[in-house]
């Protein structure tokens, strides 16, 4: 199979696990472990990588979220990925948890890792595949929502986002971009 990246936004660290700013690193996470495979330490990007028998790299930068792009024009250089065969997994907050919406294109929607991506790329054309983690209550900062963890009580909703937004890979690898649509847009349940 032709060779693709998916990567998944996040920030490297004990401190960020289970926040959810790293729904992104929580999905290739879960490809890796379906597909047995070990992380291991890129030596020409920031970044752990993981690579299916299928060809797909799979990419965790660490070059914290800000810096997303770096990592990635990078990896798409070295692997010497096309455009179409690009993908990000990011996390969004002016989506419900639960939510999940893919995109061909389109605004970083004030994202900073697709702000990173988007003026290093030079492009807004490429692949993303967002979830949903809701807004913040009340008065609370955004930048502190996104860096809080997940409840226990949203776990569940969590993890079943993280299998669907998995299963929405597959599709994207196996028929293309189409027959993702109907599993990267979707509003996940228990």
């Amino acid at each position: 199979m032709e060779i693709g990246l998916v990567t998944g936004l996040g920030n490297e660290g004990k401190s960020y696990e289970g926040t959810r700013h790293n729904f992104g690193f929580e999905v290739v996470d879960r490809i890796a472990t379906q597909h047995g495979l070990r992380w291991e330490k890129c030596r020409y990007a920031e970044a752990w990588a993981a690579r299916t028998p299928e060809n797909l790299i799979l990419l965790k930068p660490t070059t914290m979220m800000n810096a997303s792009g770096e990592a990635i024009q990078a990896a798409l250089a070295w692997w010497k990925v096309p455009q179409e065969k690009f993908m990000v997994i990011l996390d969004d907050v002016d989506l419900p948890l639960g939510k999940l919406r893919l995109r061909a294109e389109g605004s970083t929607g004030g994202h900073r890792g697709l702000s990173s991506i988007e003026t290093l790329l030079g492009t807004r054309a490429y692949l993303r595949l967002r979830g949903g983690v809701g807004r913040p209550v009340g008065e609370r900062d955004t930048a502190d929502h996104v860096l809080e963890k997940f409840t226990p009580e949203e776990r569940p909703l969590v993890a079943r986002m993280v299998d669907a937004a998995a299963e929405a890979v597959g599709a994207w690898r196996q028929g293309g971009w189409e027959a993702a649509l109907p599993l990267g847009n979707r509003k996940v349940e228990i």
